[in-house]
């Protein structure tokens, strides 16, 4: 049964909804283009009520240098370095290990970098099974991304067996706004909810 980690959150409410799904993990983008793009005082409100099981994470542009004060005034325990690489994941574990915060990457490119320590290494699904049937790597946990709905979450873990599941923009109303009955059928189709 893979893990959920639900993305994009902008507000208290979804974050309680993700929690109520069973998510381990619960994205904020602070610091990456998108359209759910929040600064820390709302990463921070996001942060407050996730229990200490469900660890908040801070999505940055690894293609900018990492903002320090950004990442620790956001609440984060994890910062997930969208478009990351090997030079981007090394940079940013040595800055932020001594803080308490751990590094997950989701890669641009397939490389036979392992990322060893990371928290997570998340693939697109478009691209999950050519990087991974071409060097086979099982290093840390992997995860799947990419609209990922409640329609096709069954197909997408019964092909590529993830060890975590990440839901954005297949799970909502508009957005920034998360569909709790989205989020929960996800929860209920990969056997965290009853």
């Amino acid at each position: 049964m893979p893990e959920l980690k639900v993305c994009g959150v902008t507000n208290p409410e979804d974050a309680e909804v993700a929690v109520e799904a069973g998510a381990s993990y619960v994205g904020v983008i602070i610091d990456a283009p998108s359209p759910r793009l929040v600064g820390p005082e709302a990463a921070r409100d996001v942060a407050s009520v996730l229990p200490s099981h469900v660890k908040p994470v801070g999505v940055v542009d690894a293609r900018k240098p990492l903002d320090l004060d950004k990442v620790l005034n956001s609440g984060v325990k994890v910062v997930q370095l969208h478009w990351g690489d090997e030079s981007s994941f090394l940079r940013a574990k040595l800055l932020l290990e001594g803080y308490g915060v751990s590094v997950a990457v989701a890669p641009l490119r397939a490389t036979p970098f392992k990322y060893a320590g990371a928290e997570y290494v998340l693939w697109d699904k478009k691209s999950f099974e050519e990087k991974f049937v071409s060097w086979g790597a099982r290093w840390t946990k992997v995860g799947v991304a990419g609209k990922v709905t409640p329609e096709n979450v069954k197909e997408v873990v019964a092909l590529f067996k993830p060890d975590l599941i990440d839901v954005s923009s297949g799970v909502e109303v508009k957005p920034g706004v998360k569909d709790p009955e989205k989020v929960m059928k996800v929860a209920e189709v990969i056997g965290l909810a009853l």
